[in-house]
């Protein structure tokens, strides 16, 4: 596809503007319903900025212990120097760190700050689908998390990707998630305002993204997910911990409920 730009003849990752896009839309759709949810512009954008960090620091990490081996093999090259550092820390991300991390910064942000730290949460969440919708597409003009190979109709070949094996057909996973992403992301922004519980469209979100996700891994075909036994880390993580905790979420009772009681007490402090 298209992992590079060259702006004033110098190279930027598509990946990279895809994700600064889908920051904008994400921030975009938060505070256009702050008015209407009652929340103060700031203090969006002060939850948004605090998820963000926790959220990039949890998907990288993930990725670091997921490839603990290939990293230590190739330490002497990333501590080279500063720019090969940057290079690394610039690519490989996996998305359920990024997701914990974010959750576990919602729990800082509530101990800190603690402003509403429920009513942000919820608004915040409806805007996770979106921003990972842009992200699926920067992987797809990259060429990371390609699909299985394949030859049939919509086959995507790269000759350009320096993550996918070039010249090869694959099925187009990247687009298909960004499409169940954007999908998520609608269902989210309908459903919110109906939902009773705090925090219930967040378990809403975990209990359909894991169970489509774990399909969507069988027509992943890059090798670097990492296994375990006949199933991925991916699909272990979502069926073990994402899946249960958006069942808690979606169905404990509020006055039960340790993680909501958690940041409401953050929040009154």
């Amino acid at each position: 596809m298209c992992p590079y730009i060259e702006v004033f003849e110098r190279k930027i990752a598509t990946y990279g503007i895809m994700m600064g896009f889908g920051c904008l839309a994400a921030v975009t759709v938060s505070m256009f319903r702050c008015k209407r949810k009652g929340l103060k512009a700031d203090d969006m954008l002060y939850f948004f900025a605090f998820i963000l960090v926790f959220a990039g620091a949890g998907a990288k990490l993930w990725y670091v212990i997921q490839h603990l081996p290939q990293f230590l093999r190739n330490r002497a090259l990333i501590f080279e120097s500063a720019r090969s550092f940057l290079t690394y820390l610039g690519g490989g991300f996996v998305f359920y760190g990024g997701l914990l991390g974010g959750c576990c910064g919602a729990f800082l942000y509530a101990h800190f700050f603690g402003e509403n730290s429920v009513a942000l949460a919820e608004n915040f969440t409806v805007s996770v689908p979106l921003f990972h919708c842009f992200g699926r597409i920067g992987c797809f003009l990259t060429g990371c998390c390609y699909g299985i190979e394949y030859e049939g109709v919509f086959s995507v070949v790269y000759h350009e990707s320096p993550v996918a094996e070039n010249g090869i057909g694959y099925f187009p996973v990247q687009p298909v998630e960004a499409g169940v992403n954007l999908i998520l992301f609608f269902i989210l922004l309908l459903a919110t305002d109906r939902l009773k519980k705090p925090l219930q469209n967040f378990g809403l979100y975990a209990i359909l993204y894991s169970i489509l996700r774990f399909f969507l891994e069988f027509l992943r075909g890059d090798e670097i997910r990492g296994m375990i036994g006949p199933l991925t880390v991916s699909q272990w993580c979502g069926m073990l911990v994402i899946l249960p905790l958006g069942v808690y979420m979606f169905c404990c009772d509020p006055e039960k409920n340790f993680i909501t009681r958690k940041l409401l007490l953050g929040s009154l402090k």
